[in-house]
């Protein structure tokens, strides 16, 4: 057998660029989530009356707890979702690097909001989002060592 038939050739730069579209996608989703349009103010008239449908008891003190809570798992899950397909993709396999990723975003995130009126920036959200890529690495973890 001859050398050349042993090696592999890399993937073409088309087939790594499309490696990279589902993630440019989702951070292009987590760039909208932090418009205004998804301000605490906007969210609360989506979110807290389908919570006083399904809460009808609850005091407006919970429901108000419960919107501030559905709002920090969205940050969670968000970030825990751009690891994944980083590290899913692209990233494969070096997952130290699809976190710092994450992390870098998360603050240009905060930082744009800085920008966005009714926004606020928040280091504390950084580190919301940095522990959903954390868990989501874990998570990845568990199942590669399942499967």
């Amino acid at each position: 057998m001859s050398a050349a038939s042993t090696t592999t050739i890399p993937n073409p730069p088309r087939d790594q660029a499309m490696e990279w579209l589902p993630v440019l996608l989702w951070g292009i989703v987590i760039f909208i989530l932090s418009t205004a349009n998804f301000s605490a103010y906007y969210t609360s008239r989506m979110i807290e009356p389908i919570l006083r449908f399904l809460f009808p008891f609850a005091s407006a003190a919970t429901i108000a707890m419960m919107h501030t809570l559905i709002r920090k798992a969205a940050h969670f899950t968000e970030y825990g979702v751009l690891f994944w397909l980083l590290v899913r993709g692209p990233l494969r396999g070096r997952a130290a690097v699809a976190l710092a990723i994450c992390v870098v975003y998360a603050l240009l995130d905060e930082g744009h909001q800085m920008f966005v009126p009714g926004r606020t920036p928040s280091l504390y959200d950084v580190a919301l989002d940095s522990t959903g890529a954390i868990f989501s690495n874990f998570l990845h973890s568990a199942v590669s060592e399942i499967g």
